[in-house]
C-alpha cells in the first residue's frame, strides 16, 4: 500500500518543454472564471485557464510563471498545467512588452475571429506588461 503524498505534485508543460515537475505546498492558477488556489487534498477538477500568472509555493520559495491560456487538471494531489506558452518574469522586457501591448490595442479586427484573437492578445499582453513592470520598473 502506498502512502498519500505529503504535498502536491505540480507539473507545468508548454508545447515546447516541461517547465516544472516537483512537489509544492500550493499552486495559484488564473482560471477562466477567476483565480483559484489548489492545496493538498483539493477536490478533483479540470479547469480552463486564461492568460495570467501561475504561482507555485514550495515552502522555501515562490515560483512565478506568466502563462498563456490552457487547462489545469487536479487529481489525487497531482496538478497538471498545460499552457500555450509560458515565460519567467525575469525574461520579460518592459519596453518590448509595452510595445506589444500597444500593438495589440491598435490592431484592426475585420471579423469576429480577428476580434477574438485581438481580445486574447490584449489580455495576454496586459498581464505580461504588468509583471514586467513589477520585476523591472
Amino acid at each position: 500500500m502506498t502512502a498519500a503524498p505529503q504535498q502536491l505534485m505540480v507539473s507545468i508543460y508548454s508545447p515546447e518543454k516541461m517547465l516544472r515537475e516537483g512537489e509544492a505546498l500550493s499552486v495559484g492558477l488564473p482560471g477562466k472564471k477567476g483565480n483559484f488556489t489548489v492545496l493538498k487534498d483539493h477536490t478533483n477538477l479540470v479547469a480552463e485557464l486564461e492568460a495570467g500568472v501561475v504561482k507555485v509555493q514550495t515552502g522555501t520559495a515562490e515560483e512565478v510563471y506568466v502563462v498563456d491560456s490552457g487547462f489545469a487538471e487536479v487529481e489525487h494531489n497531482h496538478v497538471i498545467v498545460l499552457v500555450e506558452g509560458a515565460t519567467l518574469p525575469e525574461a520579460l522586457d518592459v519596453a518590448r512588452e509595452r510595445a506589444a501591448f500597444e500593438e495589440a490595442l491598435n490592431r484592426k479586427a475585420e471579423n469576429s475571429v480577428q476580434y477574438a484573437k485581438k481580445q486574447h492578445d490584449i489580455s495576454l499582453r496586459r498581464v505580461r506588461l504588468r509583471v514586467a513592470e513589477q520585476v523591472k520598473p
